[in-house]
């Protein structure tokens, strides 16, 4: 089992830096290449989705044994598949819902371990 601060830096190398990778991607990697990009967002979209609609890999160990961050993966699902279809379009513009993404698993991860470190003991 992974500690708390080994899941922390392992989210914000890992899962943010990779994110971050695919958001800036459409901008800068060649046109002809945005379809390649599009299938690779496509196979990220297409498995969060089948994880939420099947409740799969609930006991992640990256998260301590959970998987706080399912009931989310509809949404990111979502937006991967929608990034695909404006990448299999060489539209540059699948950045938004790329860094939408970001942003979102960014600050749902923060919400959680803010709430984490700020709560009180229950008397």
């Amino acid at each position: 089992m992974l500690s708390k601060q080994q899941r922390i830096l392992y989210f914000l190398l890992g899962c943010i830096g990779v994110r971050s990778i695919l958001a800036v991607s459409p901008i800068y990697i060649p046109e002809n290449m945005l379809p390649i990009l599009g299938i690779i967002t496509i196979t990220i979209g297409t498995s969060f989705l089948f994880l939420y609609f099947t409740n799969g890999r609930m006991n992640a160990p990256e998260g301590g044994g959970v998987t706080w961050w399912a009931k989310y993966r509809l949404i990111h699902g979502l937006l991967y598949v929608t990034a695909s279809i404006y990448l299999f379009q060489k539209q540059r513009t699948a950045w938004i819902p790329l860094t939408i993404d970001l942003l979102l698993g960014l600050v749902v991860f923060l919400f959680k371990y803010s709430c984490l470190l700020y709560t009180s003991p229950s008397p």
